[in-house]
């Protein structure tokens, strides 16, 4: 019985297609924009009480450079675990992909600038590994920033 080998690098190709394949993918048909539903919040989590949050959205943030094109919601997070921030569209159809991406963003900065006092990003590149492992952190992390989590 003979023993196929399977050189290294050539499986580690396959993993990175693999891993590739399934970060991209999506329950969307093929070239089908993502289409926001009107009515969807997008809410993150601050560690900050509600008037704090309320003062930097009422302020000069991020959220509030938007204010005209999107509906803001400040509330206590349940269990007293700080406050939930919540914000979407104002548009009947649910706004473009780009401003949604906008919204995503605007809250990922007022949550960082309300617990960190600045914006905090991950480093450029995620890794400096040349290998599989840093094509595949690197994938991930470029498409996080866009429709990621929160």
């Amino acid at each position: 019985m003979s023993r196929a080998v399977v050189d290294p690098a050539t499986l580690a190709g396959r993993a990175i297609d693999t891993v590739l394949g399934l970060v991209g993918r999506t329950d969307r048909p093929a070239g089908e924009e993502e289409v926001a539903r009107p009515g969807r919040w997008l809410k993150v989590t601050v560690y900050r009480q509600p008037d704090e949050v309320r003062a930097e959205v009422d302020g000069s943030g991020a959220l509030s450079r938007m204010r005209h094109e999107i509906e803001v919601i400040v509330d206590p997070a349940p269990g007293d675990k700080g406050t939930e921030l919540a914000a979407r569209p104002t548009a009947s159809d649910g706004g473009s992909v780009e401003l949604r991406r906008a919204i995503r963003a605007a809250l990922r900065e007022t949550k960082s600038v309300l617990e960190c006092g600045e914006v905090v990003e991950p480093s450029r590149p995620g890794s400096s590994h040349p290998g599989p492992a840093g094509q595949v952190l690197r994938a991930v992390t470029a498409r996080a920033w866009g429709e990621g989590r929160l």
